[in-house]
């Protein structure tokens, strides 16, 4: 929970051992790396049920590093990887992404973050690097609060830069874009009521009500909302509460996974007709190879773009490599982990000499200006968000995201 009392303990306590570790200086924007070498550490899920997208995204940021050889102007550049799910956990927990996040801080050749992954690990680590200036890259963590005040809770974003000084940058379109674009596709599909399942967190509280308000702009009547959790007695009261709402469709922003896979499956066998909507959490393996045939033709999924299948030169030869190299193809997350990195080796060269500046590189990652990448042309937003506004409606088919052109134009529109 974004708001908990738990959670805001847990980042006074760290943010207060960093202080002490790091000193006065250290702790600072502006600090200087001795030396010519510089680090990026990333914090990804590398195990439990967001592993395939937390690998792609991380090898898409090794890629980024060897295309430049390692080296950036009189600089080596190394990436240390950090797994944010801590032992047999399923998800990245609040302990884990604070350890990492103090790694990044304390390391004395840190120069950038990469990370986190999802929403509720980057609201802890954010707090954390921000203290240090350290410049923060998410890929793809869609919080509104993070950037403004829409879809956010009490003293957001102020509350993540206890620094006072912006260092959040994020690739992908914020979850504000993503509500809006859901809910435009639900009226599209001639969506009478929808039932809105949430995860159990301050976090997606906030989001079910926002989706709501943006059905409601659509002529999209809220049928009921529900928290979705992950144990079999929560799934079935999920179920029974979608099927006796009367919905015909359902906008899931619960945990996607294989339990999530279950409760589709449970639902189109209860109800047919049921179509399903997620956003960007739906480009899960785990969770799309475990939908049954006919859940599978009632599911679509919006993710950040671009359309894999109408990439620009960039990004078809990123592909083509990255298919090549792990033998699939790198999907959203490879895509924006690559773009990512790169957009860090990038402000190092742009900061010439002093591309060993924490304080520098901030400067020239606000000043990306139409830059070209495997993600097409974008700039970068005062509020850290890129201008990137597109996405992708993929249907489901063998268990893999297929995308619709027509269904994403229908967006756009």
């Amino acid at each position: 929970m974004l708001n908990s009392t738990p959670r805001r303990s847990l980042l006074a306590f760290v943010a207060a051992a960093l202080l002490t570790a790091v000193g006065c200086g250290d702790g600072r924007p502006g600090v200087v790396i001795e030396g010519d070498r510089l680090t990026v550490v990333t914090s990804a899920p590398l195990s439990g049920d967001l592993k395939l997208p937390g690998q792609a995204m991380v090898n898409g940021e090794r890629l980024a590093l060897a295309d430049a050889k390692g080296r950036v102007g009189p600089f080596t550049v190394s990436l240390a990887v950090l797994n944010s799910v801590q032992g047999q956990m399923r998800l990245p927990s609040q302990g884990q992404v604070a350890s990492n996040a103090r790694v990044a801080v304390l390391s004395p050749t840190s120069i950038a973050y990469i990370g986190d992954y999802d929403s509720a690990a980057t609201a802890v680590s954010l707090p954390l690097t921000n203290q240090a200036g350290i410049a923060q890259l998410a890929p793809l963590a869609g919080y509104g609060g993070f950037t403004g005040s829409d879809q956010a809770g009490p003293d957001q974003p102020r509350g993540f830069y206890p620094s006072g000084e912006r260092t959040f940058f994020r690739l992908a379109p914020s979850g504000v874009r993503e509500t809006a674009a859901l809910a435009t596709l639900q009226a599209e599909q001639r969506c009478r009521s929808s039932f809105v399942a949430y995860s159990d967190s301050q976090l997606g509280k906030l989001s079910a009500a926002a989706m709501s308000a943006a059905l409601k702009a659509r002529s999209v009547e809220t049928a009921a909302s529900a928290a979705s959790g992950l144990s079999p007695a929560q799934l079935r009261s999920v179920a029974q509460q979608i099927v006796r709402s009367g919905a015909d469709c359902l906008s899931y922003g619960g945990p996607v996974n294989i339990t999530a896979a279950a409760l589709l499956n449970r639902l189109i066998v209860a109800k047919r007709s049921l179509k399903f909507f997620l956003g960007r959490a739906g480009d899960s393996a785990p969770f799309t190879e475990n939908l049954s045939a006919r859940a599978q033709r009632a599911t679509l999924v919006t993710t950040p773009g671009p359309d894999p299948q109408r990439l620009g030169a960039a990004g078809v030869a990123f592909t083509a490599r990255y298919r090549a190299q792990f033998g699939r193809a790198p999907g959203v997350a490879g895509l924006y982990g690559y773009a990512a990195m790169a957009d860090v080796l990038d402000a190092i060269r742009r900061a010439g000499a002093r591309g060993n500046d924490r304080s520098a590189v901030i400067v020239e990652l606000q000043a990306t200006d139409r830059r070209s990448s495997v993600l097409g042309s974008y700039s970068y937003g005062a509020s850290g968000d890129s201008s990137i506004n597109s996405f992708t409606v993929s249907r489901v088919a063998a268990g893999q995201l297929v995308a619709s052109p027509s269904l994403t134009a229908a967006i756009a529109r």
